[in-house]
């Protein structure tokens, strides 16, 4: 069974929450975690592997307020008054586990209006047991830490 979780990066704030899939077919984000963007990396790994433990297939599709209201903790999470200024400057990465390994997929910010456009070609894969690792690559993918295939050695 394949789980899944979605990291945002918005207002100073990291925030990890599972993913589950609605009886319907869709997707649905809850429970919110939030910590600060220098979180250490067994935080952020804990968090991360609590999310994908949390992710669950075919749960009860949501009325329709339930869908409306859904983003509101996420909202809170990031200490913002609305969905727009949540957007401005988000940054998100979509983590899926499927047997012994995890990839994480960053997206584009389109707006408010448009919402994440995934970059599959960024993607990074690690083992699913390498916490260090998902969270070393939660980081880099969100901007908070530098990517080290990308630093240069040169003077």
């Amino acid at each position: 069974m394949q789980q899944s979780a979605v990291a945002y990066f918005t207002n100073g704030r990291i925030i990890i929450a599972p993913v589950s899939r609605t009886i319907s077919g869709d997707t649905i984000a809850t429970d919110p975690q939030w910590f600060g963007k220098s979180a250490k990396k067994a935080v952020v790994a804990q968090a991360i592997a609590a999310a994908l433990a949390a992710s669950c297939g075919e749960i009860a599709d949501p009325t329709p307020e339930q869908w409306k209201r859904q983003f509101i903790p996420f909202q809170d999470a990031a200490a913002v008054k609305n969905f727009k200024t949540f957007m401005r400057e988000a940054r998100r990465v979509d983590i899926d586990r499927t047997g012994d390994t995890v990839v994480l997929t960053p997206s584009d910010n389109l707006g408010a209006n448009n919402g994440f456009e995934p970059r599959p070609d960024d993607a990074k894969s690690v083992t699913a047991g390498d916490g260090e690792a998902m969270a070393g690559a939660l980081l880099i993918l969100l901007g908070l830490r530098p990517d080290p295939a990308y630093t240069s050695t040169e003077g």
